[in-house]
């Protein structure tokens, strides 16, 4: 008996919760469609209250409020998009004040103050999307990285629910992925859709898509990469051949790393890991990165 007045307390409790927010939509926004949206979620909940079964009832009050309800806890800040620095970076104005914002959980090739293979093609891609457009920003966990950008989800439009589908059609981080102009980048805590960024990275990597075909075309040894110039062979007199990877400015685009355990690294454009990985030191060719004693990623 304890057990149905707990449930019916939870049921009065739960549609109290609701009316309120009913109050709050027709107070702020008078969107009628998020009204009708609330609406069935009430139906839905006096059919679950109708439920004779103690334990089925609770089961589909859990299911209930563990989905159909996750959208009430996005919030979302509308913002205008005035100015694209690069693929993952933009300058937004909210109420009058301007701000500079990092796209979480992806990263983009550099193609500001150093040029990485597909950086431009990224950055464009940004621009053709977001230059002058409203977007609405949600937060994760942090609130701005150590150089004081905010960190913030790009959604296109108002996402109705939080699905596959929404996400990959609506929010601007998984498009760049989806399109091959980014990968997946894991920075605790703000790893709310990392499983689905992680998903997206493999579709674009399978289908060869923006920077994964230069990783195709490395190992084929068919095109250049963009912005990358594969010199001439150097050939000692043990026949050991050397490529190049420089930029145009002869820069090298090898990135040597040491990670936590201290063994060195080094990764090669168009890798899995080159464009989250921050390097220590640049080499022009994998000789010169071993014979200072790094090893080549494995993937």
């Amino acid at each position: 008996m304890k057990k149905v007045y707990f449930i019916l307390i939870f049921s009065l409790l739960s549609l109290l919760t609701i009316g309120q927010t009913f109050n709050d939509i027709i107070n702020t926004q008078d969107n009628l469609e998020r009204l009708q949206a609330y609406d069935n979620l009430v139906d839905e909940l006096i059919k679950i209250r109708n439920e004779e079964s103690d334990l089925k009832r609770l089961e589909l009050y859990d299911k209930f409020f563990q989905e159909k309800l996750v959208i009430s806890t996005i919030r979302l800040e509308e913002a205008i998009v005035t100015r694209v620095i690069d693929g993952d970076t933009a300058e937004i104005e909210i109420e009058g004040n301007f701000y500079k914002v990092r796209f979480i959980g992806i990263n983009t090739p550099e193609s500001t103050t150093r040029i990485e293979p597909y950086g431009k093609e990224a950055s464009d891609f940004t621009k053709q999307y977001l230059s002058g457009k409203t977007v609405f920003l949600e937060k994760d966990i942090s609130e701005t990285d150590r150089y004081g950008r905010l960190l913030r989800y790009i959604w296109l439009e108002q996402p109705k629910e939080i699905t596959d589908e929404e996400i990959r059609t609506k929010m601007f981080n998984a498009i760049l992925v989806l399109n091959g102009y980014a990968n997946a980048a894991t920075y605790p805590p703000d790893v709310k859709y990392q499983e689905y960024f992680i998903k997206y990275e493999q579709e674009a990597r399978e289908k060869n898509l923006g920077l994964w075909s230069l990783q195709k075309n490395i190992t084929q040894d068919s095109t250049s990469l963009s912005n990358l110039t594969e010199a001439a062979t150097i050939t000692d007199s043990s026949t050991v051949t050397q490529k190049l990877y420089v930029d145009e400015q002869g820069k090298g685009l090898i990135k040597g790393n040491i990670n936590s355990k201290g063994e060195k690294i080094y990764h090669l454009p168009g890798g899995i890991y080159y464009n989250q990985t921050i390097p220590e030191v640049w080499f022009k060719t994998e000789e010169e990165a071993q014979a200072a004693g790094f090893r080549r990623s494995l993937r």
